[in-house]
């Protein structure tokens, strides 16, 4: 995810729940305070915790505390059941200060409460249906436990679970609208402009982007490319999935798999009886968004003199049995549908975000033969850059920040900025999976150019090819 932070922040996390929280701000804190500054951002899942750590950047020390919307309990903001709805408060130059975060339903959410567009299908204006927790100094959150923070220690982590409301329809003097937020891609890749309706800015990160296959594909796909004779021989020679020994899908390949509602499996050499599952994300997703440019080109070749974008199938072209399409709003369901099939001895395949790491039921693929988790020497890479900072890995793409124009000059864009300012300080440990630094920081060097900070370059925009830099 896009976590980065203004100090060099290392986060730890603790699950302890004795920890003393006397310092940091608490809900009557912020019911009685005179003066309270608060703001709602909204957009990808990908930079969750880094709007965390922008956030705690500019707090008093062990004044910051954490509340979510799911059913966890004293975990990092975007970890696994922590839900879609965030807040962060603590006091900043002495004021009670609170920001609200939605990652709900993509990165096109960054952009929907001020641009109108219809990428949703649900009618062409501004999206006015976007959750968010309600108020956190009234919602009876419990607290559950304590994560830790550097400069804030002991952070209590307060659990609302019922409490995730409209944030357009509030009534409990909370932000009635986001004031931007952070996004996958540029506007213009769900063929929306967002001139004129506020400043789009380049985040300074990349996040890295793979394709991922259920257990049983994967080991048909090794077959198919000569990797293994059997598949036998490839359960016991490659029990851990090592990325040397993992099997390549082409872009042709799998701009194939996902564009044509009557494909089998053929492209990629392997039963073309079983039925093609394809597990991606609505229309809305930043994650979708990436994968429809990079693959089909969509909408980077549409210029209607050249008609060569391709349109991704969707769920309404459904055939179980035959073509199965499933569209997830989440992360979540992507990771869930293409395990199940494995649970099933099904194939199925999907593009998701290295941020997430494979696990039992689901691997990454090569692309065009390079791997995302291949570290230098056939070693293995956990945190699933080295090939994308070295230019090797081609599915990359650079994040983007709005500031919607009616919150220029407020609370809300000088959290923007302070996110965004953080790469400034940035400390080449504390960047995490799946992300690439664009540039070099003061605590991450250009010495460490090919290991946290890419060589490539799209310069801002998604349709261009990468290219190296000088």
């Amino acid at each position: 995810m896009l976590k980065l932070n203004k100090l060099a922040i290392a986060l730890a996390v603790t699950f302890s729940a004795t920890t003393a929280f006397a310092a940091a701000v608490t809900p009557t804190d912020i019911l009685n305070a005179t003066t309270l500054n608060q703001a709602w951002l909204s957009g990808a899942s990908a930079p969750t915790q880094n709007v965390m750590l922008g956030f705690a950047a500019g707090c008093e020390a062990n004044t910051l505390a954490v509340f979510h919307g799911g059913t966890a309990g004293a975990v990092v903001p975007g970890a696994s059941n922590t839900g879609n709805a965030f807040a962060y408060a603590c006091k900043r130059s002495g004021v009670v200060s609170v920001l609200y975060y939605t990652n709900q339903g993509g990165s096109l959410n960054a952009y929907s409460a001020h641009v109108p567009n219809d990428v949703a299908g649900t009618g062409f204006g501004v999206n006015t249906t976007l959750n968010r927790l309600a108020n956190v100094a009234s919602a009876n959150c419990s607290n559950v436990g304590a994560i830790t923070v550097t400069n804030q220690g002991g952070t209590p982590v307060y659990k609302c679970e019922s409490a995730v409301i409209n944030g357009f329809t509030a009534t409990d003097n909370t932000p009635k609208k986001p004031a931007g937020g952070f996004s996958d891609v540029e506007a213009a890749l769900f063929g929306v402009n967002a001139a004129g309706y506020g400043e789009e800015k380049n985040a300074g990160v990349t996040q890295v982007f793979g394709v991922m296959a259920s257990e049983p594909l994967y080991r048909a796909m090794q077959v198919a490319q000569g990797i293994y004779t059997t598949v036998a021989l490839a359960n016991s020679g490659d029990a851990g999935f090592l990325p040397r020994n993992a099997p390549s899908i082409s872009r042709e390949q799998y701009a194939s798999l996902v564009s044509d509602p009557l494909v089998s499996w053929a492209p990629l050499g392997v039963d073309i009886n079983k039925e093609v599952i394809v597990a991606r994300r609505v229309n809305t997703s930043g994650t979708q968004a990436s994968s429809n440019a990079f693959f089909l080109g969509n909408p980077c070749v549409g210029n209607p003199s050249t008609l060569g974008k391709l349109s991704p199938i969707g769920a309404d072209v459904s055939d179980p049995g035959f073509v199965n399409v499933i569209e997830g709003g989440e992360t979540n369901d992507v990771r869930t549908a293409i395990s199940g099939a494995s649970a099933n001895d099904e194939f199925a395949i999907g593009v998701i975000s290295l941020e997430n790491a494979a696990a039992t039921g689901r691997r990454y693929l090569k692309v065009e033969g390079v791997h995302p988790e291949a570290g230098p020497n056939n070693t293995v890479d956990s945190f699933a850059r080295y090939t994308s900072a070295q230019g090797q890995y081609p599915f990359q793409i650079e994040l983007k920040a709005f500031v919607a124009n009616e919150a220029k000059g407020t609370f809300g864009e000088t959290i923007i900025n302070n996110i965004i300012s953080g790469l400034s300080t940035v400390s080449c440990t504390s960047v995490p999976r799946g992300l690439v630094l664009n540039s070099a920081s003061t605590a991450c060097p250009v010495t460490n150019s090919g290991t946290h900070i890419t060589k490539a370059t799209r310069k801002g925009n998604n349709c261009r090819p990468l290219t190296w830099k000088f």
